[in-house]
């Protein structure tokens, strides 16, 4: 009837633009992350250089991505501030980070393995057939839903070898983590002690230039009276002309450190940054090199983290080895066909279900499998001997850090012990020169050793704590750690 011939073509219509609107629905979700990535591509043609020798030059100007508006600085700061800022800032933290994140994620799909698989599966299909020229058959239409399920019952440890790779994995990145920001550390207390030097150099300087301007007003005084020659206003010249050079090289290497030290938290080097007044801590060293030796074989992050990469790589082994043996699992599907799916008969159907068990035995795979479990127990052998070198490394280290900083407290000591002499010895110098008993070479000497002796104080010093900071990443603490010790 009419009426029934309308109402097919209505249902029919209303099926198929149901399809449809689905299927573009997907098209354009799957789309979407492809639109996004377009924004990645170029949209020029490249072209290798016509000739060797030539330069390539780009049609359009390159862009790169904006990194994260760096953290204004207005109060002074303190090693403590610039550190907790690095930490925060400074990119290579945030790259390791996403490391262990990345581990992390590994590990859940070595956990996955434990969990069964279920899917749902929907097959469409229209059909029509003929016997003949004139003789066929009403085409059908036939939709197909159905959920299958898999789950591994036993497969001779896989898994668990699988799991346990992962998670050693995964330790061995949380603990490389750890090795980066104490050398994100290091960087900012070397730096940090190397700017405060360079400051105290240019005062330094400072105070030289003064002590020599002086004496060349009283070579310049005493010439006018007749009591020195021309030549000692000439060497004094000189002596006040590499003064103030020295100072403007003082000058450009604190400019320098500044720069690095802004480079180390993660800012622009051109971000002004105000330091605090520095609050060093106390120059003495409280254990034996002994004691510091143990102390690293237990908290030195990357010989921990070489020792999980080694049994990493041995389970791995494991895991590989296993993917030879056999394997039991649980199959189970269930399902419903429905026939003349855009008809009236649409309830007309067949239900279908199974479940099983599957058991696989690898024969033979052209001896993959022993040249993988080769491989890997190559590779654990590997990283095994790698830890091993660490270890000695972290002994070395520990050592060489050690004695640097009692060398360096040494240093200390005759360091101002020079500068006393040499204060003195200036003092007398210039008194005797403007007495007209000495001459310009000894003042000039005297002068010119109290300057060697000042710069010999500050590298003294700045260098016993850049060592204490060295010593600290040998043994992998902080600062505060070993302090608190």
């Amino acid at each position: 009837m009419p009426g029934n011939s309308n109402e097919k073509g209505n249902m029919k219509f209303g099926v198929n633009r149901s399809g449809a609107s689905q299927f573009v629905l997907a098209f354009v979700c799957a789309a979407l992350p492809l639109c996004a990535a377009a924004g990645l591509q170029l949209d020029y043609k490249l072209s290798a250089p016509q000739q060797p020798g030539t330069v390539w030059r780009s049609p359009k100007a390159l862009t790169f991505a904006q990194s994260p508006a760096p953290p204004g600085v207005t109060a002074p700061m303190t090693l403590a501030a610039l550190t907790d800022l690095a930490l925060r800032n400074n990119p290579a933290t945030r790259e390791v980070w996403q490391a262990a994140n990345a581990q992390a994620a590994a590990l859940g799909m070595a956990e996955a393995e434990y969990y069964p698989m279920l899917d749902l599966n929907v097959a469409l299909a229209r059909s029509k057939s003929s016997s003949g020229s004139t003789t066929s058959t009403a085409a059908q239409t036939r939709l197909s839903p159905s959920v299958s399920l898999s789950y591994v019952l036993f497969d001779f440890g896989a898994r668990a070898a699988n799991k346990q790779s992962a998670s050693y994995s995964l330790l061995a990145a949380n603990l490389n983590q750890n090795r980066t920001l104490q050398a994100v550390v290091l960087r900012v207390e070397q730096t940090y002690y190397q700017l405060l030097a360079a400051r105290q150099t240019v005062v330094a300087g400072e105070q030289t230039l003064k002590n020599v301007q002086i004496s060349a007003d009283v070579a310049n005084a005493r010439r006018k009276a007749g009591l020195a020659t021309i030549g000692d206003v000439y060497q004094a010249n000189t002596l006040l002309a590499q003064s103030r050079l020295a100072l403007r090289r003082a000058q450009g290497e604190a400019d320098k450190f500044k720069g690095a030290l802004c480079n180390a938290v993660g800012l622009p080097v051109e971000t002004p940054l105000p330091l605090a007044e520095a609050q060093l801590p106390a120059q003495e060293v409280r254990l034996t090199v002994e004691e510091y030796l143990s102390k690293a074989k237990q908290t030195r992050p990357d010989l921990g983290a070489a020792e999980a990469q080694a049994r990493a790589a041995l389970a791995g082994a494991q895991a590989t080895a296993a993917q030879g043996r056999p394997t039991l699992s649980l199959a189970a599907s269930g399902g419903r066909t429905f026939n003349n799916f855009d008809s009236e008969k649409f309830g007309n159907g067949s239900n279908n279900a199974s479940i099983g068990l599957n058991f696989s035995v690898p024969l033979f795979d052209g001896f993959k499998t022993t040249h993988s479990v080769k491989l890997a127990e190559a590779q654990a052998a590997q990283l095994d001997a790698t830890r091993e070198r660490v270890a000695q490394q972290v002994e070395l280290d520990v050592w060489n850090a050690y004695f640097d900083l009692d060398t360096a407290q040494a240093a200390i000591e005759s360091a101002h012990a020079y500068l006393r002499s040499a204060k003195q010895a200036r003092e007398v110098a210039h008194a005797r020169y403007q007495a007209g008993v000495g001459n310009i070479p000894e003042l000039m000497t005297a002068q010119a050793n109290e300057a060697n002796a000042r710069m010999e104080v500050i590298q003294a010093e700045m260098g016993w704590y850049a060592s204490l900071s060295q010593l600290n990443f040998a043994i992998g603490v902080f600062s505060s750690d070993l302090e608190n010790k």
